[in-house]
């Protein structure tokens, strides 16, 4: 086993769907979903990430895939120990005197008890000194923003697990909202909706892949199509279907909705001064779903104002938490 005296330092993004980790002076280097496989015990791990994917409707009885992180939060304490020292170990492989400095994206609503469950997680797991930062703040970063001006920023951030709508100024979150359903939840729509139209059951991810490649609401894709196979719910024999986008527009509109109205809430809150800002320069979307075909257009055209969106709007908070890993100055600006 190799010996180092001082571990790199990284970020790592704790996301309901993936876990993401930037290591210091080589960027993004990990995203893996945040799963474990569990013997019929539930005291051995079997399988971390990627290779538990591949695993999920397909185990025997004896064997289970779980999510320790559900909605942004930790669910179990000993199972996210494990997540954690698994991608530590990626970065840090062997042995290190000197534990590694960590960033930690979380979620803007966490709780204290919440944030020290994360705090005592990653200790266990091996890092000398950890800085939680708000995901909406890190995402702001990671998109080239300037969060630490004094000027409002409106940003949506959908995820897997949560929505939230913050508003940003300072390197402070002013105000936000945030909604236990995001694109996991469409996943369990589709899937429910098939199981009602089509009389045909699909795993998650089925689901998932439906989501990415149909799901729509543009107009001009109503009549994209799909085939998709799964188990009859009659004869439970194998069964192929095919379905259009607007087929779907039930398990995404409702949620866009929502979404709308959350943010309405968050703009009551906010001072004129920042309403202007805003006003003047839209808002920024942010998180994997917010890549949903349609939904950022639909979003504009409720509220009236334009938005800005990264390349890679997954990967926008990690790599802000990377920045502020290797600048943490400016997140510190106005917090000492």
């Amino acid at each position: 086993m190799s010996l180092r005296m001082v571990a790199t330092d990284f970020a790592i993004d704790l996301g309901t769907s993936n876990i993401l980790v930037y290591k210091k002076d080589e960027g993004l280097i990990l995203n893996e979903p945040s799963l474990i496989v569990l013997d019929e015990n539930n005291t051995k791990v079997l399988a971390i990430g990627n290779e538990a994917k591949e695993m999920i409707g397909k185990t025997p009885s004896d064997i289970h895939v779980v999510k320790p992180i559900i909605n942004g939060v930790i669910t179990d304490f000993n199972l996210t120990e494990a997540l954690l020292s698994h991608f530590y170990n990626e970065v840090n492989p062997g042995m290190s005197l000197l534990q590694p400095k960590v960033v930690i994206c979380v979620p803007s609503g966490i709780t204290d008890i919440e944030s020290r469950a994360i705090i005592d997680a990653a200790l266990h797991a091996g890092s000398r000194d950890i800085i939680l930062v708000d995901e909406s703040l890190a995402a702001a970063f990671g998109m080239g923003l300037t969060p630490e001006d004094p000027k409002g920023l409106l940003l949506i951030n959908l995820g897997a697990g949560t929505t939230e709508v913050a508003v940003i100024s300072l390197n402070g979150i002013v105000t936000s909202k945030t909604l236990n359903k995001a694109g996991d939840k469409i996943d369990e729509a589709i899937i429910e909706l098939l199981k009602d139209k089509k009389k045909i059951d699909i795993g998650k991810n089925t689901a998932e892949n439906i989501k990415i490649n149909l799901l729509s609401l543009k107009v001009k894709d109503a009549e994209k199509t799909m085939n998709i196979d799964g188990r009859d719910l009659l004869s439970a024999a194998p069964k192929t279907v095919n379905i259009s986008s607007k087929d779907l527009v039930d398990c995404i509109l409702p949620f866009a909705d929502e979404v709308v109205s959350m943010i309405y809430e968050v703009l009551e809150k906010v001072p004129p001064e920042l309403t202007a800002d805003i006003k003047r320069d839209g808002f920024a979307l942010t998180g994997a779903f917010s890549k949903a075909s349609g939904l950022r257009e639909y979003i504009e055209n409720k509220l009236g104002l334009s938005s800005y969106m990264s390349e890679d709007p997954a990967t926008d908070a990690i790599v802000g938490a990377g920045k502020i890993l290797e600048d943490p100055d400016r997140f510190y600006k106005y917090r000492k």
